[in-house]
């Protein structure tokens, strides 16, 4: 998802504070609590009951994409974590937002450049790695569901979504994502596949208004489960015409209290990304 100024200004502090710091990957996974399945969470999915996505893991008190930052969010409530996926140039997929892992590790290293030899030596503000998706999914197995962004530069290819769709498959995970994108080509192409086929798809919107937003939720694939927006650009219009389509409304990113009651009760979302997994779910199950 994208980064917005908060959230920036939490992971400089979060970076300065937790230098030296070393965390032990050996340490046994969190598992989510009273789990159900992916298909089951959407179709119980409403303004009553939104699924919860924990953003980036739990990045104001742990590194994102963190084994610390996921267990956090678990442990916290968590039934999906997210990944942002960017492909190395040796074709491994590693979980960070940003393709220069300067803003999160320090390093002035692009993901989309190096080798895995070179990205392997980076270390998150903890100690831990940048972490390849296939080690994430070893680490967590079936205990936690995943919501997984395939990310690339602007005019790249698919080969982010080759990759993921090669990566589900090895992994055997594909019951257990959501895969989201901002590029409906790659989400037609990751359709497009037999064993990705009946994966949920979120599409990541990207409009400049109410105008635009109601154009891209008039053209949208009928397969796609989930049509998401800033929750900063919601409206009334925009979030009945989701619905309306069939599909489920989706906002990013939850930071505050406001956001969260603009986001359950006002736009009245069916799902929503926060950076705050514990808070978001104690005000939804109290909203219930």
């Amino acid at each position: 998802m994208k980064i917005n100024a908060k959230l920036a200004i939490v992971s400089t502090a979060l970076a300065l504070f937790s230098i030296g710091i070393t965390t032990n990957n050996a340490s046994a996974a969190a598992k989510a609590k009273n789990m159900v399945s992916v298909e089951k969470e959407i179709k119980k999915a409403s303004p009553k009951h939104p699924i919860i996505f924990s953003h980036r893991g739990s990045p104001y008190n742990s590194p994102e994409h963190s084994f610390a930052g996921y267990d956090n969010a678990i442990k916290d409530g968590s039934q999906f974590i997210e990944q942002d996926v960017w492909l190395s140039k040796d074709g491994k997929l590693y979980v960070t937002h940003d393709d220069n892992l300067k803003r999160t590790t320090g390093h002035d290293i692009n993901v989309s450049t190096s080798t895995s030899k070179q990205l392997d030596k980076v270390k998150l503000r903890n100690g831990e790695p940048i972490h390849q998706l296939k080690n994430v999914f070893d680490h967590y197995k079936k205990n936690v569901h995943y919501i997984i962004e395939a990310k690339k530069n602007d005019g790249d290819n698919t080969d982010t979504e080759k990759a993921l769709a090669t990566q589900l498959d090895k992994s055997k995970m594909n019951n257990n994502v959501i895969v989201q994108d901002t590029d409906v080509n790659g989400i037609e192409l990751l359709h497009s596949f037999k064993k990705q086929k009946d994966v949920p798809f979120l599409w990541l919107m990207e409009a400049s208004g109410e105008d635009q937003y109601l154009q891209e939720v008039k053209g949208a694939p009928k397969y796609i489960k989930f049509l998401s927006l800033d929750a900063e650009q919601a409206t009334p219009a925009i979030m009945k015409a989701i619905n309306k389509r069939g599909m489920l409304s989706d906002l990013w990113t939850i930071n505050t209290y406001n956001d969260t009651y603009n986001a359950v009760k006002v736009e009245k979302t069916d799902s929503l990304f926060t950076n705050n997994t514990k808070e978001t779910k104690h005000l939804v199950d109290d909203w219930k």
